[in-house]
């Protein structure tokens, strides 16, 4: 054990060792490996650092093939000066996120220029690891887990490569000791105390937010474009084994009240309102959990949400939900909500006078529209079915690539020639003809159902989910209902999703592949999701519930770390022992404890004397009794006179023998 503690002194401290060039095969596993950590990031950063990444890495690979010296001080100031205009031009920074991981992944390939020796490759081994470190700040989904791995395994298995082990050795100690370490890494995981909220904040700004959620405008083709995305918005459970009908779930996210003809703008979401969940024994208020990514501070609600201003939530103008403080990565947010159609709050004159603005002069057929429906209808409440029942017989259909007039008057077209659309066609239209028949209404945008996950018993929300509905106010009720005009022409749509409502011909780009492997790959990410990512003081401490630790405490702590952490270590020590065993040479260890047991143990030339000899200095001294006799005889037949050495069981037995003998010597 001293002889490889002072090994690893030595290769740690002796810099003449250290400036040797490491073997091209193994330079070559490390320059692979960097293209494995850069990864990630590929989907993550600007087009055009992840261009001059892979062009200086492509240049790097010529060097290392023609098998040129690495490049001058010169030429690395050069690119160090190009990466730092080209990560400003692309992100504007060179600080935060994106301009703090842009920059020094560029660093990090530019370190594999300047690789002379075994340092200077050992620490772009260590640039790598921070490099994965940061890209997970980009992402935290299951598959960033495997590839967290194996780039452990990797960068483990080139610093072996690094300390002279052959590659097949090299890849065998790296995964055995990442196996090793991961029963230990779990239990810290587990057991660390966790805090509410992250030490540390990392602002929201994302230019390209509008192509992945929900835009604060809508504007014709605005939903129909994003439900073709399949990006995952969030994950929803519901408490008390409640199961929701797909058609009840509506998440609304954004309340839209100012249009200008053209395109709908979502309400100041700085007010608040009076507006107030209505309860009634036939609708339910029901406990949900949503795993969520918010989208600049906005939480799907689901309708209604009932009042709370707790937990770093808030609720604003149009009974929308806020949270106080946006921040990245996922979040964990408890909700509640009444199944019903109807969102209490009273109006005055203001209001009602807002809610029926339109563009003057603009749309004159669906004024005459809206003024004929007036006419045949008693009350709002038959106005409101008056024009849904325009949409079920009129021949109106419900597709993903309308025709459009993106004219003055596009209402007109879309409810007099054009007659398809989507779901904002159908809500803009709607809205527009209550309006003209001066009945307060408005536009919501969010999601509509979602998709169940019987083994995980959780609902997952996609992009292809968001929906565009309408709310009037009644007066009668003196509230605001919802009404989904998509559903008067696509009925399927609430209880079947969006594929079912589509034409056939349209369904194939939301239809998974392998369906068997599609379930698999949702449960892992929703399971990640709820038992790592989001592993936060709750969970925590209802972990610490179920194992009968009571609350999280000093004492709860220390009682898991003492237990799992001794039962972790078990592998560990196993490893130990085994590699004793298989370090040990039974005879050669019994020679020299024998010798040192014997004669002066500080002697210089104990190493050199043989058997035959010591039994000689043994009988000069009348030292040598008939078990040291045996002894020595034994080892020299073993080692010398018979063609082959004794099984390991026999020579771990004469080792034993030794120890024996030297007890009682002493």
């Amino acid at each position: 054990m001293f002889n490889r503690i002072g090994a690893m002194v030595m290769w740690l401290a002796n810099p003449a060792f250290l400036r040797q060039e490491p073997p091209r095969q193994v330079q070559l596993a490390l320059l692979l490996t960097l293209l494995w950590v850069a990864l990630p990031l590929l989907w993550s950063l600007p087009p055009g650092v992840i261009a001059l990444f892979g062009v200086l890495w492509l240049l790097r690979m010529a060097l290392w093939a023609l098998n040129i010296k690495p490049l001058s001080w010169l030429w690395l100031v050069l690119l160090l000066a190009v990466a730092v205009v080209v990560v400003w031009q692309q992100i504007g920074t060179v600080i935060g996120r994106e301009g703090g991981v842009a920059f020094l992944l560029l660093l990090t390939v530019l370190k594999a220029y300047e690789g002379r020796g075994l340092r200077d490759w050992q620490v772009l081994l260590l640039a790598m690891l921070v490099v994965m470190g940061g890209a997970v700040l980009f992402n935290q989904n299951v598959l960033m887990a495997v590839w967290l791995l194996l780039g452990l395994m990797l960068l483990s298995a080139d610093m072996a490569l690094l300390g002279g082990l052959k590659p097949g050795d090299a890849v065998r100690q790296s995964a055995q000791a990442l196996a090793l370490a991961l029963p230990l890494a779990a239990v810290l995981f587990v057991a660390v105390p966790r805090v509410a909220e992250p030490l540390w904040r990392i602002p929201q700004h994302n230019p390209n937010q509008a192509s992945t959620g929900l835009s604060d405008t809508m504007r014709p083709g605005s939903i129909s474009d994003l439900v073709q995305s399949n990006e995952p918005a969030f994950n929803a459970t519901f408490a008390n084994g409640y199961t929701p009908l797909p058609q009840n779930l509506y998440w609304r996210v954004m309340v839209m009240a100012d249009f200008d003809g053209s395109q709908w703008r979502a309400m100041d979401e700085r007010y608040i309102d009076d507006a107030r969940a209505v309860a009634a024994p036939a609708a339910p208020v029901v406990d949900y959990q949503l795993i969520i990514r918010d989208e600049e501070g906005r939480i799907p609600a689901l309708d209604y949400p009932i009042h709370t201003d707790s937990n770093g939530l808030s609720m604003r103008l149009g009974a929308v939900v806020r949270v106080n403080r946006s921040r990245e990565g996922l979040r964990r947010v408890a909700l509640q909500a009444t199944i019903n159609p109807y969102l209490g709050q009273t109006l005055n004159e203001g209001e009602r006078a807002y809610y029926t603005r339109l563009p003057a002069q603009a749309n004159p057929q669906t004024r005459a529209l809206a003024r004929q429906l007036r006419l045949r209808s008693n009350d709002d409440k038959t106005l409101v079915n008056q024009a849904l029942a325009y949409f079920r017989r009129e021949g109106f259909v419900y597709t993903l690539q309308p025709l459009r007039n993106q004219g003055a008057d596009s209402t007109d077209y879309f409810l007099f020639q054009g007659r398809e659309g989507f779901c904002e066609d159908y809500a803009n239209a709607f809205v527009n003809l209550m309006r003209a028949a001066d009945v307060p209404a408005r536009i919501v945008t969010g999601y509509l159902g979602g998709e169940y996950n019987p083994q995980g018993q959780f609902w997952q929300v996609r992009s292809k989910d968001a929906h565009a509905w309408a709310e009037v106010w009644l007066a009668s009720e003196n509230a605001w209902l919802r009404v989904d005009p998509t559903t008067a022409v696509a009925e399927v749509r609430a209880s079947g999703g969006v594929v079912s409502a589509l034409p056939p011909g349209q369904r194939g780009a939301f239809m998974p592949q392998n369906s068997w492997l599609y379930g698999i790959g949702q449960s892992s990410q929703f399971y990640w999701q709820q038992w790592v990512v989001n592993f936060d003081a709750n969970r925590q401490q209802n972990l610490f519930q179920r194992l009968g630790l009571g609350r999280v405490s000093l004492g709860s702590v220390g009682i898991l770390l003492l237990l799992g952490g001794s039962a972790a270590v078990l592998p560990l020590l196993w490893w130990w022992r085994r590699q004793q065993r298989r370090n040990r040479q039974p005879l050669a260890d019994g020679f020299m404890l024998l010798k040192s047991a014997l004669l002066d143990a500080d002697s210089e030339e104990i190493a050199a004397i043989g058997p035959l000899e010591l039994q000689q200095l043994l009988a000069a001294h009348q030292q040598l009794s008939a078990p040291l006799q045996t002894l020595l005889d034994d080892y020299i037949r073993y080692v010398y006179a018979d063609d082959t050495l004794p099984p390991p069981a026999e020579q771990r037995r004469w080792y034993r023998r030794v120890k024996s003998a030297i007890r009682k010597i002493k």
